[in-house]
């Protein structure tokens, strides 16, 4: 799932679609999007993967720290943690962060949630727009799990 571009705002459930044909990804049947809620069709173990990146879009933006989580919806257990740290002098240069991966038993009827948190002072970061398929978060089942 690409995450939908816009500022960033922390905390906040930035909006996640899928575009066929991107880099040769597409929706299995063991997940199903709608209204924006990602739900998982079939139980098993899953390969939980994600990245980010964020670009500053004013003269000089704040330093901190992002954390974009993958998260059961009915409850606080994260299933994958994105960490990104913002230097405080980007320049043109978006940050990005590192490709992060965990493992996670899901159940069928399990909704999944974006969420993003972090500890940002002021307005200038966003999203990065240029190659945008670089912000994604993706999972995949695992054979036997």
């Amino acid at each position: 799932m690409l995450l939908s571009a816009g500022s960033l705002v922390v905390p906040s459930r930035p909006k996640w679609r899928y575009e066929e044909g991107i880099n040769g990804v597409f929706l299995s049947s063991d997940v199903q999007m709608t209204a924006g809620e990602l739900r998982v069709t079939a139980g098993g173990l899953y390969l939980l993967y994600g990245q980010f990146a964020l670009t500053c879009t004013a003269p000089a933006c704040a330093p901190g720290t992002v954390t974009l989580q993958l998260r059961h919806a009915n409850s606080s257990r994260l299933l994958l943690t994105v960490p990104l740290v913002l230097p405080g002098d980007a320049g043109s240069d978006p940050a990005r962060s590192g490709l992060a991966q965990a493992v996670g038993q899901l159940q069928p009827g399990d909704v999944l949630n974006l969420f993003l948190d972090g500890d940002v002072a002021g307005d200038g970061w966003q999203l990065a727009q240029d190659e945008r398929e670089g912000n994604f978060v993706g999972l995949l089942r695992i054979a036997g799990g």
